[in-house]
């Protein structure tokens, strides 16, 4: 993490609408796809996973997005589901579980639209028809997935939407869950009609920003009106769309004084906060992991970014001047993310960037990272060391063992032993650790003249960007000797 900077801002409680938030950290709706294709009511290791982080002192939880139109809005098999009634039994069991901990929660909610493509991944598509879209536009990048034309959608097609996106709101409402968020981001159905790339329509969904802004605050509107002005609503949206990567020109596509008018619509439509996040055409995946478009280098040189993006972090914080844009011009919280850390998010905090830091991978690495800024015990947080093996397997993570498991922490065991860990590389460090931290009087054999194994050279190979293996390294160091183990 940088520069250590006295921690106060992001440890503020803020407010969401009504909703009390105990500080300025949110857990984003990034997708973990924890369910399993047999079972989408809930599942141990979902209710797990979310309650660790509420414990963990985080100030608000976005759960992520589940399907709220099967099959037609559909990408994943195993995205839980909403578009019944029979599935609130389920959530609200995990709603339980998150605000026994004094932790409010919203539901994220989406619809794949475009990218309800047919992927290789995928022995079965969920979705066999044509993706949908605000218009038939579509490219072939070697780095999306969008590679299916899709069709326009029919007016009817649109108020029905509406009324699936109000209609999981309402269910949401019934499982307990303090408020929804609306992914209108990246490159999916809302923002096919915000982008006047995507967007050719020529009628009342088409053409102004007024109207291409229409789909988005007809369902922010349907909501409030059966939940009430009370019941809160955030929107994600995109604070620029990028489209040079594709030898598009900018000025055709989402540009950044655009996403600001929208905001301002969006507030007058009732929307109670607004997080930030940015879209390259052709590149999905750096929209909400800025860090990995810079490795091993970005497909065009950094110069040729634009202005308001952030690039003196290779992604770190890569939205914080888009999020300062907006919140310009908005009267309402404005959240940024997008590989933001404690100290980074202090500094956009106290510099009014933003008033709310969102982030999913540093907090499935260590849980307990608010509490522990809260307690000032930053140096046993647990790096997150940006390797996105979370996002692509089931919430599981190279640094928190316990992530994906049913399991809430480590038990002290019954009996204490001595313990003899033989192999000083990270698998034995861990072994040690957690034998510690059970109760254990531990020992840990390494035959070498340093720690670690092969993680040094791991480093020297790789280097420590996007992934930086050495900070593993540097946390286990840092927990044995703060658990006393004996390294002989």
């Amino acid at each position: 993490m940088r520069g250590r900077v006295r921690l106060e801002k992001i440890l503020e409680p803020g407010y969401i609408g009504p909703v009390r938030t105990r500080n300025r950290i949110i857990k984003s709706g990034a997708g973990m796809l924890m369910w399993h294709e047999t079972d989408l009511h809930m599942r141990e290791e979902v209710k797990a996973f979310y309650e660790r982080l509420a414990k963990g002192g985080v100030g608000l939880i976005i759960v992520e997005a589940p399907t709220i139109d099967y099959p037609f809005g559909a990408r994943y098999h195993n995205r839980y589901r909403i578009d019944h009634d029979r599935y609130i039994p389920g959530l609200a069991k995990l709603v339980q579980v998150i605000h026994k901990h004094g932790c409010p929660a919203f539901m994220q909610m989406n619809h794949d639209g475009p990218w309800q493509t047919h992927w290789g991944t995928e022995p079965v598509p969920v979705y066999e028809g044509q993706p949908v879209a605000a218009s038939s536009v579509y490219l072939i990048s070697p780095y999306d997935h969008h590679n299916e034309e899709p069709r326009p959608l029919t007016v009817a097609e649109i108020e029905a939407i509406v009324d699936k996106f109000a209609s999981a709101a309402e269910r949401a409402k019934k499982a307990g869950f303090d408020g929804v968020d609306i992914n209108a981001a990246s490159s999916h159905l809302l923002h096919s009609f915000l982008s006047p790339f995507w967007n050719r329509r020529d009628d009342l969904y088409g053409g102004s920003t007024e109207n291409r802004t229409r789909f988005l605050v007809q369902i922010v509107k349907e909501i409030k009106r059966r939940l009430g002005s009370h019941f809160p609503v955030s929107v994600i949206i995109n604070g620029i769309e990028i489209g040079r990567l594709e030898g598009i020109e900018d000025s055709k596509c989402l540009t950044h004084e655009e996403s600001k008018r929208i905001a301002k619509i969006l507030e007058q439509a009732g929307v109670d906060a607004i997080q930030v996040r940015h879209h390259w055409i052709g590149y999905h995946v750096a929209g909400f992991l800025p860090d990995t478009f810079f490795y091993p280098e970005p497909p065009i040189p950094i110069e040729e970014f634009p202005g308001e993006y952030n690039r003196e972090l290779r992604g770190a914080g890569a939205n914080i001047h888009l999020a300062r844009g907006i919140k310009e011009v908005v009267g309402i919280p404005v959240t940024v993310v997008g590989r933001m850390d404690p100290f980074l998010g202090e500094k956009v905090l106290r510099e009014g960037m933003a008033d709310f830091i969102a982030m999913t991978r540093r907090l499935i690495a260590d849980p307990e990272l608010p509490n522990k800024l809260a307690s000032s015990r930053i140096d046993e947080i647990a790096p997150c060391t940006g390797c996105t093996f979370c996002l692509g397997g089931r919430g599981r993570c190279r640094i928190n063992g316990l992530s994906g498991t049913p399991y809430l922490s480590i038990e002290k065991a019954e009996r204490k032993k001595k313990v003899l860990v033989v192999g000083g590389g990270p698998s034995g460090m861990e072994a040690a650790r957690v034998s510690a931290l059970r109760g254990h009087t531990v020992t840990l054999i390494e035959k070498g003249h340093r720690l670690g194994g092969l993680l040094p050279l791991a480093a020297f190979v790789k280097g420590s960007y996007p992934e930086d293996v050495m900070l593993i390294l540097r946390y286990l160091e840092r927990q044995l000797r703060a658990l006393g183990i004996r390294v002989v």
